[in-house]
């Protein structure tokens, strides 16, 4: 009785002990490379299925992030790369907003085409010609 007893004793350490180790890559979070590209809104005819809940479910340093219709596993960019900035100013604008919170089309001049500007409109950025 006493070796069945020792046996069990030890597989069940064995086990405790294997069960305690960490698991590489276990963590909570993915190594943080760089922030979700900024993605235009647009209206979607379908939605696509989401192909990611985490970044741990995304293929090397790709991130979990919304996409035009989904959410995807994209590239990440880096938040200190220099930004684009197109010549002009951006025109005054005037009057208030009355939705909550506006959806914003860019967020700097280097989301618009050729030389228009990330501006601050009426209800949220959007890329206009500069003055």
């Amino acid at each position: 009785m006493k070796l069945n007893s020792l046996l069990a004793f030890t597989v069940l350490l064995a086990l405790g002990i294997l069960a305690s180790r960490p698991v590489e890559g276990a963590s909570k979070e993915k190594p943080k490379h760089g922030d979700c590209p900024f993605v235009r809104p647009a209206m979607c005819l379908r939605y696509e299925p989401p192909q990611c809940e985490s970044d741990w479910q995304c293929p090397k340093k790709q991130k979990c992030c919304p996409g035009i219709c989904g959410i995807k596993c994209m590239d990440p960019v880096d938040p200190l790369e220099p930004v684009k900035v197109n010549p002009g100013r951006c025109p005054v604008v005037t009057g208030q907003c009355m939705m909550r919170n506006p959806r914003d089309y860019c967020l700097n001049d280097g989301h618009c085409l050729e030389y228009f500007k990330c501006c601050k409109g009426r209800c949220g950025n959007s890329c206009v010609e500069p003055v």
